[in-house]
């Protein structure tokens, strides 16, 4: 099977759908030809696999306002155009990149089935012209890319529920969750977290709190702040980077870490005693999966538990920063919760195997191939 895949950025750029698609890409190369296009930008370069497609890409939106979206140059398109004609099937994550909305358009000229992983909807960016901008575009470009996919994949039920309830598709969407690399992350035995934590200089009798992403509204970071700055006493591990600057908070507590390959993540989610991301318009984070594999009490905002109910989270209402510490508070103040909600966490991530959600994913495109009738020569 040849398969052509497209994500936004390859994951030199900190992201959880990079990483997800690269988690992806090196299964699937295992038994198939997979062609992988992303945008690179200087800031961020990339080592590459043979198979790989960087594409050069504008990337002022992002460094200018924040807004991860980067603009392939022309010779871009074309090179696109060319790898949906030479593949068997189309993988895009999310419909709104612009790359993603070109391998659209390629793939219903080229007749090519196209397969599209949902991560998001709406996010809850602070500024009003963002939060129209992109409404317009889901209702607009995201429509048609939705509406007119073979298939689309959601990776959270909330997400899945938002756009089913306004749009209509060519197939049944299907929920596939994301998985987790179990070789990375994985639980310490006590010995190696009291190790871990003297490398990094804490000190095992202060709470440690955990944030991993991008600095960014929608990620929660400024709520981070809020709970730093009123609780002194909880020492903060700030991990990435991004359009809002935690070295101007100023605050002693806090310790904030440049972005980190995920082969070096564990050390910092088992040095922890609790995984803050009170983010709000995602579908359900891989760093989240992450640190409950690691088994990490993990605290997210209301909307991210309401897209596992039964997984085993601290809910936080994030529009009462009282409420929030209150509920910190108390869940710190309880080892034997912590310690029962780390268990539960362990035994709750087993869920999250990649082989067996990339071989979901292969079922999708062998059925879809199948039916998808052959493109007619090229004249």
């Amino acid at each position: 099977m040849k398969i052509l895949t497209i994500s936004n950025y390859y994951p030199s750029h900190l992201g959880g759908i990079e990483i997800v698609a690269q988690n992806l890409v090196s299964r699937w190369r295992v038994n198939h030809q997979v062609h992988w296009i992303a945008c690179e930008v200087a800031s961020h370069p990339y080592k590459h696999d043979l198979d790989d497609i960087p594409l050069p890409a504008n990337n002022l939106a992002e460094e200018r306002l924040g807004f991860p979206y980067p603009i392939p140059s022309r010779k871009s398109i074309l090179e696109i155009f060319r790898q949906v004609e030479w593949c068997d099937i189309v993988h895009i994550h999310d419909c709104l990149y612009f790359a993603n909305q070109v391998a659209f358009i390629a793939s219903r000229w080229h007749r090519k089935p196209l397969i599209v992983t949902q991560h998001a909807a709406l996010a809850s960016y602070s500024e009003t012209y963002k939060r129209t901008l992109q409404r317009l575009a889901y209702c607009t470009i995201g429509r048609i890319v939705l509406q007119n996919a073979e298939q689309v994949v959601f990776i959270s039920s909330r997400v899945k529920n938002w756009f089913e309830s306004w749009m209509q598709f060519k197939r049944q969407p299907t929920f596939i969750p994301n998985g987790v690399d179990r070789n990375l992350f994985y639980p310490p035995t006590t010995e190696e977290r009291r190790a871990i934590r003297s490398q990094l200089q804490l000190d095992n009798e202060e709470p440690v709190l955990l944030f991993v992403g991008r600095f960014m509204q929608n990620k929660g970071i400024n709520l981070i702040h809020e709970i730093a700055r009123a609780r002194p006493n909880y020492h903060w591990l700030i991990l990435g980077s991004g359009e809002i600057n935690p070295h101007k908070w100023n605050l002693p507590n806090v310790d904030i870490i440049s972005f980190r390959p995920q082969s070096q993540l564990r050390a910092y989610y088992i040095a922890a005693d609790m995984f803050v991301l009170p983010s709000v318009g995602e579908g359900f984070p891989l760093s989240v999966q992450e640190a409950l594999s690691c088994g990490v009490p993990t605290a997210v905002s209301e909307e991210t538990a309401s897209a596992l109910r039964d997984a085993p989270l601290i809910s936080l209402d994030t529009s009462s920063i009282s409420k929030t510490l209150m509920k910190l508070d108390n869940a710190l103040e309880r080892p034997d919760f912590l310690n029962a909600l780390s268990i539960k966490s362990k035994t709750y991530a087993e869920r999250w195997d990649w082989n067996a959600i990339v071989h979901k994913y292969e079922e999708n495109f062998t059925n879809l191939i199948n039916m998808h009738p052959t493109p007619k020569a090229n004249i």
